[in-house]
């Protein structure tokens, strides 16, 4: 039986806590935590997670040392767009072992599982996973031999001075390169959380370029100007990734600085009439990162996905497996890395061309590069450091690589490709789809679904089975999730055209069916990126891209409400498209690249339902009002104001018009639209065109 303790037992003065026998050799936090300690001071893991890092007992713990002021974690900062100055640790108060979960380390955890175009997978790793990211030890990308830690924040020339008032022919480009080691910090950002989406560049080569740059300042010498065009590209990409979430405006500055420091190098060193492999990057990594900001006009030419693919015809890359390249390297040593490189670019120019001719804008129903008109292998499914090794062959895809999501998105690519060629004599010459192309396409996109490694899957089971794979390379959970969402939302598109009917005609209601599926499965993914902190906005909700993919999935649900307003589980409907709409809400906050795309495709959605809203024949100011009777306040003055756009003439609403105040205005118009939706005149409204517009990719600066 057990013996009761009077409470006046426990008091610790009369019995004091015996004292350990020795020292702790891990640090309070990483014992709190059950992680590795490298027993550095401070430790990597408390500069990860911006706490003090303290040795030995409580009682007699060391004073942390103090830091300098304005000094950036540059290495590891808690969010993943901005990077983060801290001041002197003595004057924060202390963080407290026994909260672990306050909002410091909430922030950090947040940065740790959150990249560019990839959000934080809480369900595919466990706790004890994501607690021990931040440890330096469990990095495999020991390619790039860079020094982790705190670095100074970057002060650059332009700061004072402008390079965009210069000539770009004449530019002194040097005097606008920051230090080696403020440079080597920012490309091993670039390399941890931006390289892995595309990955179009190879560490070490990099790496071996920005020494050479610097090498040559310091004797003095003339710098290869397209090694400094790509210098600039990684700097570009990687100050507008960080800065976007705290600074967006800076960031936007800082990134159109350096993009026209990459086309002034270019320009210099007569690219275009001369181009080389480090100039295509430099290009590539603009158009692909940088492509949401302004480009300044002197160079946007430069960076225009026609002139890459242009660029990459001259240097040859389109044929470099044809028999006549395959012999001369048969008679010769020949640059195994460089060989590797130029089919990685090219086949990354490919998946763009044809992912590009599925989305709407110019592009759409087309593609400059034709499958028959070139002959390039695959790149090899082999991690970078294995490049060159002799005797290594391409491993199988059930492997996971380096090159794991480059490969199965380029499988998505050439389904992208097939839509196109199936589909674009019809939408181009304005013919109805055979609804068979249709089905047969689905089972494409489903074939390719089936296909994909069980690494890149979501299930339960395979996440548990892969824990230890998510643990060795974490961008493995963060890319199943944007390849996910990649798929499902181009199969919603294709059926789009047959929503609608699928809504009413049986014939069709297959597509009604997998438009939701795959909407809902966009909005699962997110919640996924989310993890479950609701409180607190991640980093992903900064990426336009993915909220654009959510943006879209939420309309499909709205009009499915309206479509079927007395459904025996309306109301379960449009709490999940409110649920969708906080999502936005809650993105709106974060980013203003994601507010600007936010209120452009409201403005589209806003356009397309007050039309719908008006009865032939009447007023539109008087009857868009009354079509909502309920709404009061600050949504019925908002309806009023919009009433404007119903006009043809009418200049677009303002973009601050969908701002989000408090967080709740945006909900109030989503909830307007469920509360009207029963009335909309369904037969006049053209919800094929609305859904097109909505898949603009250029809609935030359109």
């Amino acid at each position: 039986m057990k013996r009761k303790v009077n409470s006046h037992l426990l008091d610790s003065s009369r019995f004091p806590k015996r004292t350990p026998r020795q020292d702790p050799v891990s640090c309070e936090s990483c014992r709190l935590k059950k992680i590795k300690c490298d027993r550095q001071q401070p430790c990597s893991s408390c500069l990860a997670r911006q706490l003090d890092c303290i040795y030995g007992r409580p009682a007699i713990a060391r004073a942390p040392q103090p830091r300098p002021p304005a000094v950036v974690e540059r290495g590891m900062h808690p969010n993943l767009d901005s990077p983060v100055v801290t001041t002197d640790r003595s004057s924060r108060p202390h963080a407290s072992p026994s909260a672990p979960y306050n909002r410091e380390s909430l922030r950090t955890a947040d940065w740790l599982e959150n990249i560019h175009l990839a959000e934080r997978v809480s369900t595919a790793t466990p706790k004890w996973l994501r607690d021990g990211l931040g440890d330096p030890a469990r990095r495999r990308s020991s390619s790039v031999n860079l020094e982790a830690g705190p670095k100074p924040l970057l002060s650059m020339p332009y700061m004072s001075r402008s390079a965009i008032d210069e000539n770009p022919a004449s530019v002194n480009l040097v005097s606008f390169l920051p230090t080696k080691a403020e440079a080597l910090g920012l490309f091993r950002y670039y390399h941890h959380y931006v390289d892995y989406l595309y990955h179009i560049l190879i560490p070490k080569r990099v790496e071996g370029l920005m020494n050479g740059i610097y090498h040559c300042i310091d004797n003095g010498s003339p710098v290869e100007l397209n090694h400094l065009a790509l210098l600039f590209s990684i700097l570009a990409s990687s100050l507008c990734l960080q800065m976007a979430l705290e600074a967006p405006g800076d960031a936007e500055a800082r990134s159109q600085e350096f993009v026209y420091l990459t086309g002034a190098a270019l320009i210099q060193s007569h690219y275009t009439a001369s181009p080389t492999l480090e100039g295509l990057q430099a290009t590539m990594v603009v158009m692909h990162n940088v492509s949401n900001w302004k480009i300044p006009s002197l160079v946007n030419g430069l960076f225009v996905h026609g002139a890459i693919v242009s660029q990459a015809k001259s240097l040859m890359l389109h044929c470099v497996d044809s028999p006549s390249f395959r012999n001369e390297r048969d008679g010769s040593t020949y640059d195994a890395v460089e060989l590797e490189l130029k089919r990685r670019l090219w086949w990354d120019l490919a998946s763009y061309d044809w992912l590009m001719g599925f989305l709407t804008g110019p592009q759409e129903w087309t593609y400059l590069i034709h499958p028959e008109h070139m002959n390039v292998n695959k790149p090899t499914n082999i991690d970078d450091d294995a490049i060159g090794t002799h005797g290594v062959v391409t491993l199988p895809s059930s492997t996971p690589t380096d090159m794991s999501f480059f490969l199965q998105r380029l499988k998505l690519a050439f389904v992208s490709r097939d839509v196109v060629d199936a589909t674009s004599y019809e939408h181009l010459h304005g013919l109805e789809i055979s609804y068979d192309k249709i089905l047969e396409l689905d089972r494409k996109f489903h074939e390719a679904l089936a296909e994909i490694p069980e690494f890149f899957r979501l299930d339960a089971a395979s996440r548990r089975r892969f824990a230890s794979v998510y643990e060795e390379r974490p961008t493995i959970a963060w890319q199943c999730c944007l390849l996910q969402q990649g798929f499902y939302s181009r199969l919603c598109r294709l059926h789009r055209d047959f929503f609608i009917r699928g809504a009413r005609e049986p014939a069709y209601s297959y597509s009604h069916v997998i438009c939701l599926q795959s909407a809902r499965k966009v909005l699962e993914i997110k919640r996924i990126m989310d993890g479950n902190e609701p409180n607190h906005t991640p980093p992903n909700s900064v990426v336009w891209s993915v909220m654009h993919h959510v943006f879209a999935a939420a309309v499909i649900l709205l009009l499915d409400v309206c479509f079927n307003w007395d459904d025996i589980l309306a109301e379960k409907r449009k709490e999940e498209v409110l649920d969708a709409c906080r999502m936005l809400s809650k993105a709106q906050e974060s980013s203003s690249l994601v507010r600007e795309g936010i209120n452009g495709m409201m403005s589209v959605l806003q356009k397309h339902w007050k039309h719908s809203l008006v009865p032939r024949g009447e007023n539109p100011s008087n009857s868009a009002i009354e079509a909502a009777p309920s709404l009061q306040g600050t949504s019925q003055a908002f309806l009023a104001d919009s009433t404007a756009a119903l006009n043809d003439d009418a200049p677009e609403l303002p973009a601050a018009t969908f701002d989000s105040i408090g967080g709740k205005q945006l909900e109030d118009i989503w909830s307007e639209m469920l509360n009207t939706g029963n009335d909309l005149t369904l037969e006049a409204a053209d919800w094929t065109e609305l859904l097109n517009e909505l898949t603009d990719p250029d809609l935030p600066r359109g």
